[in-house]
């Protein structure tokens, strides 16, 4: 099949190379013309695992290009993917701009039958104005559908191949037919419905993972004050089917492209429709808070942080990423530094974008030189090298041997039993 892909930004350049990988025969859109040339020579502009090599087949194959042109690779494709970005207004809610300027530029160039099908994230009910802007600036017969993604970043390529569900939303038979064929490589349970349903089920599904982990971080707070274990807590509680294991871990709270704006944009959402979501506004609130936890649990240990130096290790909001939006650890940096704190930081792939809007920080080339003269560790990002540590070394270099464990993720018994003082998120 011929598909197009608008936006070369984290969704859409997955989506170009895994549907290449099925070998359709896919073209990837982006208005930035450095990024284009870059993808074309094979440079995938972020940290992925095994995207690089997806793209780089594609191209290889024949089955993947890049361009700028929208006539060029619009005139004969039968799905057009709208992958561009909705970042967050200052309300909480999405900036569509980009979704409709999408839209508009790629059915302009329509010269027969296609399904325009959103994947960017957007409210549901967008559905309209869509439909409004093709009826003006196409002749050619032309379908909506909506099929929302949910890839996890660090492994988006194993969940387009393997997913849990397929979404298709979309009110024509004949989009539905074609979108199942076109995903008929992956193995995976269908959910056909209509597009307001699909993407009322992205929002509901990032929301409720958000739900699932500022409860258990209330929960470790709950350890905390009564000396129980939040690990013994989760685990109890992930074996109730009913409940689940995943994003039961409790830690600095959750950050990056999706929970955050989600979360916010159906608060939004639900305030145009007359709701006061009361209950999400909470889920935001506890997640807000728990960087100041963790603040306190470092007080607890070294003192007032003025004038001292703290390492944190680690910058991406989530390990195997390289992507710093709302890092927890940025929003904890940002408040030490207010409170006087020097910091040195090591991350093994986000200090290039934490450079762009952290300058008053100490970059180091490894995790050893952030801790020299530190008062403090604080673990931010659970990136298996930091779990390998020498923490004996790590002992020699510091100032004073504090580990804050802002994932719950190193050998508390280890550390302890080398002279450190430790404190985790509900951890005895």
């Amino acid at each position: 099949m011929k598909i197009t892909v608008i936006g070369t930004g984290y969704v859409g350049l997955v989506t170009a190379a895994i549907f290449a990988h099925f070998n359709n025969q896919v073209g990837g859109i982006d208005i930035d013309q450095d990024k284009i040339k870059n993808l074309q020579a094979g440079q995938v502009p972020f940290y992925e695992p095994g995207l690089a090599e997806l793209v780089k087949q594609g191209l290889k194959k024949g089955k993947l290009y890049f361009t700028n042109s929208y006539k060029r690779a619009v005139a004969k494709s039968q799905i057009i993917f709208i992958c561009v970005g909705t970042p967050a207004k200052e309300n909480g809610d999405y900036q569509m701009k980009y979704v409709y300027s999408a839209v508009k530029s790629a059915v302009k160039g329509l010269k027969k039958y296609a399904v325009v099908c959103i994947k960017s994230t957007v409210p549901p009910t967008t559905k309209e104005k869509i439909e409004e802007i093709i009826k003006k600036n196409t002749q050619a017969d032309c379908d909506l559908a909506s099929c929302p993604e949910f890839l996890k970043e660090g492994s988006a390529v194993e969940d387009s191949l393997h997913p849990h569900r397929v979404v298709i939303g979309t009110e024509s038979k004949k989009a539905e037919e074609l979108l199942l064929k076109l995903h008929q490589p992956i193995k995976a349970p269908r959910v056909l419905t209509d597009i307001k349903s699909a993407q009322t089920i992205k929002y509901a599904a990032n929301a409720f993972l958000a739900t699932k982990i500022s409860f258990i971080n209330s929960i470790a707070r709950i350890c905390d004050a009564i000396g129980a274990d939040i690990q013994a807590v989760s685990q109890g509680l992930g074996l109730d089917p009913r409940i689940g294991h995943q994003f039961l871990k409790a830690g600095a709270g959750y950050g990056g492209s999706c929970f955050p704006k989600d979360t916010w944009a159906l608060i939004a959402f639900a305030k145009r429709l007359g709701y006061d979501f009361k209950f999400l506004k909470e889920v935001d609130n506890i997640n807000r808070q728990q960087i100041d936890y963790l603040i306190a649990r470092i007080v607890q240990l070294v003192g007032p942080v003025k004038g001292k130096t703290i390492t944190v290790l680690g910058l991406a909001f989530k390990p195997n990423t390289d992507d710093i939006r709302e890092s927890r650890s940025l929003s904890l940096i940002k408040k030490l530094k207010q409170k006087g704190a020097e910091i040195r930081t090591y991350d093994p792939q986000a200090m290039r974008n934490a450079r762009k809007v952290l300058t008053d920080i100490d970059y180091t080339d490894d995790a050893y030189q952030a801790l020299k003269g530190g008062s403090a560790l604080v673990l931010m990002t659970e990136w298996p090298e930091f779990r390998k540590i020498d923490f004996k070394k790590a002992g020699q270099l510091m100032k004073k041997k504090a580990v804050i464990d802002g994932r719950n993720f190193l050998d508390k018994e280890k550390l302890r039993k080398l002279g450190f003082e430790y404190k985790g998120v509900g951890r005895r």
